[in-house]
């Protein structure tokens, strides 16, 4: 991400206060229930609900997101609901996470094909786990759709293409009330 794309944050971020309320994502919640917790990575955490969710839950969290102003507003969240999450500061352009490391890597509503798949790869154990949700086909066609760029919406079926090494245990397109969008469960089956 560019410098102006942090701004852009920031400035989005600014205008928010601390949420009075956690809201996960369902579908993580749905997904996860009965999956035992470990070490987690959320990328593009955002205000952090769905890390400090996992916390709650028994997961080791370390959440990323480029908004130090998002961050802040995650970390107090956190300490409202005695989470422990381990925030940090990183533009997912240049951002490695540690290699073998993650039992579960989530992104929700970001999309980055150059990189960061790969990254995602190299990083989840053997039987490890990624939960990928992004705006997926028709989001564009929507006439609530906020997005101003194409190239970050997936074309049909594209997003399990993008992990070609791990095993896809679950992967859909749906229309929700507020935007469409292409959801990927995927485990690493092997070391590479």
């Amino acid at each position: 991400m560019s410098t102006i794309d942090r701004q852009r944050w920031d400035a989005k971020y600014a205008r928010q206060s601390v949420s009075d309320t956690l809201s996960a994502d369902p579908w993580l919640c749905e997904i996860l229930t009965d999956v035992p917790p470990g070490r987690a990575l959320e990328l593009a955490c955002g205000l952090g609900h769905n890390a400090i969710w996992l916390a709650t839950a028994g997961w080791q969290v370390d959440a990323v997101d480029v908004s130090p102003i998002g961050l802040e507003l995650a970390r107090q969240l956190a300490v409202d609901h005695s989470a422990n999450v381990h925030w940090i500061l990183g533009d997912l352009d240049s951002f490695v996470p540690a290699a073998a490391c993650y039992d579960l890597i989530i992104v929700f509503r970001f999309l980055e094909r150059e990189k960061l798949p790969e990254r995602i790869c190299r990083s989840l154990v053997t039987g490890g786990r990624l939960i990928y949700e992004t705006f997926g086909p028709g989001q564009m066609d929507r006439s609530d759709n906020h997005l101003k760029n194409p190239d970050f919406v997936l074309a049909t079926g594209e997003l399990p293409g993008l992990f070609p090494s791990l095993q896809t245990i679950h992967y859909e397109e749906r229309v929700l009330p507020d935007r469409c969008v292409a959801r990927l469960v995927a485990h690493r089956a092997t070391e590479d």
